[in-house]
């Protein structure tokens, strides 16, 4: 399922939601069900915004626009922290006149109806929400499942308030003032985190990948910056090299430890390296550094051409090999929504007897993602410090179990 999807049908589940509410509300005079009605009035647009602004964002870069459209998804989602804040001023308003001029407020079956339904269908699009803003790096997707999870407190609040109301004249406008106190606080806590997107903060968890990936390679880091922009990230990389290496090694090396970091680090989407010459004491390291990494150098690229994402599962006579070494590999390439692109069995050539060079071949064909039932400590570490994601799968499970988790996932 995509992000854009996701946010439709959050658009769909709050027009119900706020036709219901504000309909019951009016009917049983219940001024907290009417603000919680307009709150999800509010909702719809700050869907269907988020939905603009997900979609705008993903338009390719031009001659205007160098970096992209990330930044809309934090322009939509400030604009939603402002409305949020507008509806909550409205809605304590509204609790202090009913203060003054208090109205009758009926216990209705339907009104306990409608905020149990609204309780249920907010939080299964909260978590929603959550799994695919968290899988696609969707800050505006995590900041509207945030105000989803605030709408089921917030619906909670006004079931407590239509039971009190019965022995307290006042409860309702009560609970209103706090949901309205609550959505208050929500719009500062969403404005903070979209500010910051706003003024290219850095991100410390992204930068320390980076380092880990030099690391691996011995890389010597000078300088890095990095910035968030929406859900993309930028940086700008300062290495050391050895002032004796010639032009186009240099170049190998740049150009190799970009598409390194680019692959391995799916949330960073665009890199500047520089380059600062310096003395090194062991001038062997970056000349063995280039041979480890480049595709054309010392290690050569087999394997069909990548079409996405690439996930490799070790095959013996067909099915899943209990280890990771293996003669053959089943190489998937995925869509960002999870649909298989490209499925080929691919020999390992690198594959001798009591020694598989695994680790060898998850490198030559630009394995992101291994899954596999046993993997040895060594080749886990040689994996890792290339940024390869390792997932260890049940012994018990077949290949054909694997495809059709896959199916599944891309169906729903």
């Amino acid at each position: 399922m995509t992000k854009e999807r996701v946010s439709l049908i959050s658009v769909c589940v709050n027009i119900a939601l706020a036709v219901a509410k504000l309909g019951v509300g009016f009917f049983v005079n219940s001024i907290a069900l009417i603000a919680d009605g307009l709150h999800s009035s509010l909702d719809i647009f700050s869907s269907f915004v988020t939905f603009l602004g997900i979609k705008i964002s993903k338009k390719p870069v031009d001659e205007r626009h160098p970096y992209g459209f990330y930044r809309v998804e934090s322009l939509t989602g400030l604009f939603v922290a402002l409305l949020l804040f507008t509806s909550a001023v409205w809605i304590i308003w509204e609790g202090i006149d009913s203060f003054l001029s208090p109205k009758p407020v009926y216990f209705s079956a339907w009104a306990i109806g409608v905020i149990l339904l609204s309780v249920v269908l907010n939080e299964l699009m909260a978590r929603l929400k959550f799994r695919y803003g968290r899988r696609y790096e969707s800050l505006s997707l995590v900041a509207d499942a945030e105000h989803s999870r605030a709408d089921v407190l917030s619906s909670l609040g006004v079931l407590i308030g239509l039971f009190l109301v019965r022995y307290y004249a006042f409860a309702d406008a009560v609970v209103a003032i706090l949901i309205g106190l609550y959505i208050v606080w929500e719009s500062f806590k969403v404005g903070r985190e979209i500010t910051d997107s706003l003024l290219d903060v850095s991100n410390k968890e992204i930068e320390e990948r980076i380092r880990k990936i030099c690391s691996a390679h011995k890389i010597e880091i000078s300088g890095m910056k990095t910035r968030k922009i929406g859900g993309a990230n930028f940086a700008e990389l300062k290495i050391n090299i050895d002032p004796k290496l010639r032009v186009n090694q240099v170049s190998k090396i740049t150009k190799s430890l970009e598409e390194r970091l680019l692959r391995n680090i799916p949330e960073l989407k665009y890199i500047i390296i520089s380059i600062e010459p310096h003395e090194m004491k062991r001038q062997t390291i970056l000349s063995e550094f280039g041979p480890k990494i480049c595709t054309t150098e010392g290690l050569e690229e087999i394997g069909p051409k990548k079409l996405g994402k690439r996930t490799i599962i070790p095959l013996e006579k067909g099915e899943i090999s209990q280890s990771f070494g293996a003669k053959e590999y089943l190489v998937l390439d995925l869509a960002e929504d999870g649909k298989i692109l490209q499925r080929k069995v691919v020999k390992n050539s690198y594959f001798k007897k009591g020694t598989p060079h695994g680790a060898r071949f998850v490198k030559a064909v630009s394995a992101d993602k291994v899954l596999t039932k046993g993997i040895g400590p060594n080749a886990k570490r040689n994996l890792e410090s290339f940024g390869v994601e390792i997932e260890i799968i049940p012994g018990n499970k077949r290949l054909s179990d694997i495809l059709k988790d896959y199916e599944n996932s891309f169906s729903h």
